[in-house]
């Protein structure tokens, strides 16, 4: 990741005219790069198993349908959530997709990584899949036993003493019994319904874990974040993401005069605020599927009416405006006190860069708490439980 600012300006104008370019060149490319990366997830598993469901809690929102009555997966669907495409492939193991041929038929060495669900026990020719997966194609492939909510709730219907670490520890060797002789590191059991509960966090930290540079961030910005850790990775990234617009705003010369008299371009800052509100799942879009998920919780309502005065806040270009005209009060002193040595023209590229720099800062941290408020919500128990 590349520092938020230069170093090593040199003292001719020459030099720092290089310096400078260069170093606003270095996030223009890295934007870039970080915009043309691609994860090919598959979602693997018999039909009813709940792939639909988990696609939709991977991203916290409804990409995929669910509660279909008829075969859904006859064929392969694709859904595009930004810079991840989640494949909710046919039910293994069927008249159309036998084992025996499935990974050919399917090209499933194209993909990045697999998500293997079962909602009950793992069978025979599901076992002759997973190990293609994991023993031929050699890509990581993550074993998921869904509806674990509606199995705790089967449990205690049935009268049964089991505590949740019990029926949980039941679900694994069951599972790993009938794939032996194959072994798995470990068996997430989830529930799409509470997804900030189980081991649902834990997969998706995993599944980033598995990679590096810009495909993990590109999975730390496009995977939901249903725990604290999953948070603070997309505040780094939305950081770093600020940077970049601002180096943009720098090289273009999008520039504010003192006092923001002058003509302002509010394109990246519009671009920027999408970017984040998108990070952070908080959108306008949005709206119904949080109501849903914080409905009923002890302070739901609350949160609520705070992310739509959010929303509201950065919705338009009178709006930005306005946080920017704030903002610049209090930092233009200190802006011009920095960039004052460099001459010419750079001197307001470079106040362009820490005003869109520092505008991005407050808005990140703005969502972060905000999502923060969503999670913390999310982890108390549903109502009624």
């Amino acid at each position: 990741m590349t520092n938020i600012e230069p170093a090593g300006l040199g003292t001719s104008p020459a030099e720092i005219d290089k310096t400078l370019r260069d170093f606003l060149e270095q996030f223009a490319k890295e934007k870039a790069e970080y915009e043309a990366t691609q994860i090919k997830c598959g979602i693997v598993g018999r039909s009813g198993v709940g792939k639909s469901s988990l696609i939709n809690a991977i991203v916290d929102q409804k990409l995929a349908p669910v509660g279909s009555s008829k075969e859904t997966t006859l064929e392969a669907h694709e859904y595009v959530h930004r810079g991840l495409v989640l494949v909710d492939l046919p039910g293994c193991g069927t008249k159309s997709f036998p084992a025996s041929n499935y990974v050919e038929r399917l090209s499933l060495e194209s993909y990045d990584l697999f998500i293997f669900v079962t909602e009950s026990r793992f069978f025979e020719d599901e076992a002759t899949i997973y190990a293609a997966l994991t023993a031929k194609l050699k890509k990581p492939c993550f074993l998921v036993r869904s509806k674990f909510d509606a199995a705790l709730a089967n449990s205690e219907y049935d009268g049964s003493t089991q505590t949740e670490a019990d029926l949980k520890r039941e679900i694994e060797d069951d599972i790993r019994k009938n794939l032996a002789p194959l072994t798995v590191e470990r068996i997430y059991v989830v529930s799409s319904r509470r997804p900030a509960m189980y081991d649902l966090p834990g997969l998706l930290d995993d599944i980033i874990d598995k990679f590096s540079g810009m495909k993990q961030m590109r999975l730390e910005n496009d995977f939901a974040a249903w725990s604290r850790n999953a948070l603070e990775r997309k505040k780094k990234n939305a950081l770093r993401l600020a940077a970049w617009y601002a180096g943009l705003a720098a090289l273009n010369g999008l520039n504010p005069i003192i006092g923001l008299d002058g003509a302002v371009d509010l394109a990246l800052l519009c671009k920027l605020v999408q970017e984040v509100a998108a990070i952070y799942n908080i959108t306008p879009e949005q709206n119904s599927y949080w109501e849903k998920l914080l409905g009923g919780r002890p302070q739901g309502a609350a949160v609520m009416h705070r992310m739509v005065a959010l929303i509201s806040k950065y919705g338009s270009e009178t709006a930005i405006t306005m946080a920017l005209k704030s903002l610049g009060k209090r930092e233009m002193s200190r802006v011009f006190s920095y960039v004052l040595p460099i001459v010419g023209h750079l001197v307001t590229c470079g106040a362009g860069y820490y005003l869109t720099y520092n505008f991005g800062a407050n808005l990140v941290e703005e969502y972060h708490h905000m999502a923060e408020d969503i999670l913390a919500q999310l982890r108390l128990p549903p109502p009624g439980t």
